[in-house]
């Protein structure tokens, strides 16, 4: 009965399809109908929101940093996604400001992808989400956090915290800081100093499909000069629970397994051209 109330307060309508699963309807300028369904300790949001932007259009979309776990995925169409994941908590202050931020977030994104998409909304932005709370959370209470969980971590000189990740005979690290109130997990597992545009197309075809595979992780995008550098991440907006924590670095492990050799064989430019060609013949011929 606790979901029920916190989706009925936080969405615009919320009717129940089965003991695990509701739609929701949100807005923001335009209407969004989410699936919001309960599995494995997870509450998963999903919502087709059907805008299809040319390949060219990917990378300032995949930018975008948006707020809570909020991300764009694309499964197996040109349409883009938004899709959110997070553990289900205990107490329910924590629960309702996880779903809160969410859908929020949410709407948020909807606004940004409809103002992309179009060409009269051209130079417009739409603020994201802050993270409740003034302060950073301190490198000590994330190692406690941390510890709490049952991972090792290594404070860096700039104060962020490393932490090994579980993949197996390849060696990948996490980085963890503060953001705002709450932290931020992130693995970097794509570097390329001079990718053409090719190449940076391929990339967010795959990671906007690896966004809609993994759960609770997101994808990260950053242009940096002539080159990029991509990965995934979790942002958790408020400060984290120790499973929040454990969670997070479960999620990062998954995408470190799952992605790295991919994302590091699309460093190549013919393989990168490649997938783009055919990834984009399939979403035509869907």
């Amino acid at each position: 009965m606790m979901l029920d109330k916190l989706l009925s307060r936080f969405a615009q309508e919320c009717s129940r399809v089965d003991a695990d699963h509701w739609r929701l309807a949100l807005t923001n300028g335009h209407a969004l109908n989410v699936s919001a369904r309960r599995d494995q300790g997870f509450l998963l949001f999903d919502a087709d929101t059907g805008v299809s932007p040319a390949a060219e259009h990917l990378v300032p979309l995949a930018e975008r940093a948006l707020p809570a776990s909020v991300k764009f995925a694309r499964r197996g169409s040109a349409a883009v996604r938004l899709r959110a994941e997070f553990p289900l908590l205990d107490a329910s202050d924590a629960l309702a400001d996880r779903i809160e931020m969410n859908l929020d977030g949410m709407r948020s994104a909807l606004y940004q992808l409809h103002n992309s998409a179009s060409s009269e909304a051209a130079g417009e932005t739409a603020a994201c989400l802050k993270p409740k709370g003034d302060g950073q959370a301190a490198p000590g209470g994330l190692a406690e956090l941390l510890k709490e969980a049952g991972w090792e971590c290594r404070e860096r000189l700039a104060g962020a915290l490393l932490a090994d990740l579980e993949t197996g005979s390849r060696f990948l690290q996490a980085e963890i800081d503060g953001c705002g109130g709450g932290a931020r997990f992130r693995v970097t597992l794509y570097r390329n100093d001079d990718s053409g545009e090719a190449a940076r197309q391929a990339l967010c075809l795959y990671l906007l499909e690896a966004n809609a595979a993994l759960r609770y992780t997101r994808a990260f995008l950053q242009t940096e000069g002539e080159g990029m550098a991509a990965g995934f991440e979790v942002c958790v907006a408020s400060a984290p629970t120790a499973a929040e924590t454990g969670h997070a670095l479960a999620a990062l492990s998954v995408a470190g397994r799952e992605c790295s050799r991919e994302m590091e064989a699309l460093q190549d430019g013919v393989v990168a051209g490649i997938y783009r060609s055919a990834r984009i013949r399939q979403n035509k011929g869907d």
